[in-house]
């Protein structure tokens, strides 16, 4: 296939989106969609390869896939021997070992289902630790390499006439599949080649349509200038749209994919030509970028993670970290594709020494990752810390799936959990979780909230059973307190979270308890411009009118540099080993929109009289302002953002004062005459 170096200028278009996107995420908050562009012009350039070929008989699936191996496999195979070096240096033992056993998947180009299985979305948790979490994009990739050569040989043979009909019903096809899926599933149809292919396929077809197999098949593409043109320039604006515009969280892919691989498409059929964007993307820079862009995507999303995890260990900030490993990314990228790939790439003499050294790599990675993988924690956590519990799971009444793959998260292996029982999947239709401690009749207190409501549950439980109180819980993980609509694991549809909304609605009209709890993590619903805006003063003032208090929870600080990708006592235990002393963590970077959010629900107070604040988050600040997350052997924090039982007992207090309170103005208000 003759070179266009309009192409590698695409391809610097989204390595930059990508690599700025995971360095500065606010500042290009949907550059994550530099993927999509990379599967475009996959699919694009693997279809011109292989027709091309087809058309002058010499397409063979041996020198194809030879081809790929020596393409990808160097700078792939030595990317995993690093990140598993420094991951040893760095890392706490368990995240090393399941570092490992990612580097074996990733090698046999299964990362995607890794990640699926094993650390789910793409959205923080912990995903955003997982230095082999970048390689999902080159799973579903080499994939499409492993299956879609066949398939085009055989369309090519008995379909000639078709090809690009073809191609676009498969892509149709995997479309209607990722439109149907993402709402409910949005984890895999982010990560699996099904709902993802159909990216690929609109570039194969767009190769097919302009390489025509038949040589006198001529097909005008635009001959007018104009209009190639404005091809180009809606493309890019499109794709920079898609850069500025979407943000991460559900929805994605979905139909918001469908805006930066049109843009693609777009852009790609105006650079075939000679036209003023093929001469912008055809510049020194533009073309030099492009062709490393394949090897700083490898290195870039390892050296930032490690490098933000080095940089904390040290008390130096995240951001330092990451903005030193995305530099040295680019260093690093530039030697290896120099010094590595190039030369490996090579298809003449010495091309059999080439791939046995590329083999043994290969072989060398496996054995490295099976050892890492298999290798087991030589960490003591309890010379320090007492094994922390967590009940927070007998509280809730969405799917608990969630709850039973604790266990199997790095961070929660060493907790003590207690068994599930067998209720249903959806106990919130029946009431909830309800505790009759009283003398029967309604719940006379309610907790509303995501997992952060049941951290503190098993405290207000028991407050309850001291009171001889009735206590119902409709605590759902990764479900606001109020009532906004949330698809995900448990609601997988809008109907079914509308559903839930409806009935938490209809359980306080129907119980008017004394005292509603509403917590969550108050940061992830904080809009950096708007705050709660209306969906809070909605929810705020709707709910006081069936309760005697209202009571919002503060949220507790969030530690830096933990999350769940780490187990906290693991990575603490190895902190103290090397510095001899326990380290300080201070709040992340969301502390502005915690503190936001405590502010605009006490100025609420003024216009909802039975409103009030509670502030469990300030027992848990030392003085220096760092997070008061361990007690002698005592740990209070789960992970970056939750309470062990020990933690939330800390303000058990807070909460018994809080459900007195509601009940002795219920018993005043009730003496006084009509």
């Amino acid at each position: 296939m003759k070179y266009s170096a309009p192409l590698d200028g695409i391809r610097a278009i989204a390595i930059v989106a990508v690599l700025v996107f995971h360095v500065f995420p606010k500042v290009l908050q949907g550059g994550f969609t530099g993927v999509d562009v990379f599967f475009v012009l996959s699919g694009f350039l693997i279809t011109s390869i292989i027709l091309a070929d087809i058309r002058k008989k010499s397409f063979s699936l041996r020198e194809f896939y030879l081809r790929r191996i020596q393409r990808l496999l160097p700078n792939g195979v030595l990317t995993v021997l690093v990140v598993l070096i420094l991951s040893s240096f760095i890392l706490p033992p368990s995240s090393l070992q399941q570092t490992g056993w990612h580097g074996l998947w990733a090698l046999a180009n299964l990362s995607n289902f890794f990640i699926w299985r094993n650390l789910g979305g793409y959205w923080g948790g912990a995903s955003n630790s997982a230095p082999l979490l970048h390689t999902w994009s080159l799973a579903v990739e080499e994939q499409f390499y492993l299956l879609f050569p066949t398939f085009m040989v055989l369309i090519a043979r008995y379909q000639t006439e078709r090809i690009t009909r073809w191609l676009l019903a498969a892509s149709a096809l995997s479309l209607g599949l990722c439109l149907y899926a993402t709402p409910g599933h949005p984890a895999a149809s982010f990560y699996m080649l099904s709902t993802r292919v159909w990216e690929l396929l609109l570039g194969g077809a767009l190769a097919s349509y302009i390489t025509p197999l038949r040589t006198d098949d001529s097909r005008p593409l635009l001959p007018n200038p104009l209009l190639r043109e404005m091809a180009g320039w809606i493309g890019i604006f499109l794709i920079v749209s898609g850069f500025l515009a979407i943000a991460k969280g559900d929805g994605f892919p979905g139909a918001k994919a469908l805006v930066p691989t049109i843009g693609t498409v777009l852009l790609i059929f105006s650079v075939t030509a000679e036209t003023t964007v093929s001469r912008f993307l055809s510049i020194p820079f533009m073309v030099r970028t492009g062709k490393l862009s394949y090897s700083i995507y490898l290195w870039h999303w390892p050296l930032i993670t490690l490098g933000r995890v080095a940089a904390e260990a040290r008390g130096v900030s995240a951001f330092a970290g990451a903005a030193a490993g995305a530099g040295s990314s680019i260093v690093v990228a530039y030697l290896v594709y120099n010094f590595v790939e190039q030369p490996l790439r090579s298809r003449g003499p010495g091309r059999r020494w080439r791939l046995a050294i590329i083999a043994a790599g290969f072989l060398i990675a496996i054995v490295w990752s099976g050892s890492v993988a298999h290798s087991r924690s030589q960490l003591d956590t309890s010379r320090y810390f007492d094994q922390p519990e967590f009940h927070g799971v007998l509280y809730s009444v969405g799917k608990l799936d969630a709850e039973r793959q604790m266990h199997k998260l790095v961070g929660y292996r060493d907790l003590r959990i207690p068994t599930l029982d067998s209720r249903s999947d959806d106990a919130w239709r029946s009431g909830g979780i309800v505790h009759q401690f009283g003398e029967g009749g309604a719940p006379q207190v309610v907790v509303l909230g995501s997992s952060h409501a049941m951290m503190y549950s098993r405290v207000i439980d028991e407050i309850c059973r001291k009171s001889r109180l009735t206590v119902a819980f409709l605590c759902v993980d990764a479900t606001p307190a109020f009532f906004k609509a949330t698809v995900n694991d448990s609601f997988p549809t809008v109907r079914d979270a509308r559903e839930f909304d409806a009935a938490r609605q209809h359980w306080l009209q129907t119980w008017r308890p004394q005292a509603v709890f509403a917590i969550d993590r108050w940061d992830l619903l904080v809009d950096d411009e708007q705050g709660f805006g209306e969906e809070f003063r909605t929810f705020a003032r709707q709910v006081a009118l069936l309760t005697n208090r209202l009571f919002f929870v503060s949220q507790v600080p969030v530690l830096a540099g933990v999350g769940d990708g780490f187990n906290l006592r693991e990575l603490m235990t190895m902190r103290i080993n090397q510095f001899q002393s326990i380290p300080s963590i201070f709040p992340d970077s969301e502390e502005p929109k915690r503190k936001r959010a405590v502010a605009e629900a006490e100025a609420e107070m003024s216009a909802v009289s039975n409103l009030r604040v509670l502030r469990p988050d300030r027992a848990f600040y030392n003085q220096d302002g760092s997070i008061r997350w361990v007690s002698g052997r005592t740990v209070y924090y789960l992970d970056d953002d939750h309470l062990t039982d020990a933690g939330a007992m800390v303000v058990s207090g807070l909460f018994q004062e809080a459900i007195k309170s509601a009940s002795v103005k219920l018993e005043t208000s009730a003496a006084q005459p009509r």
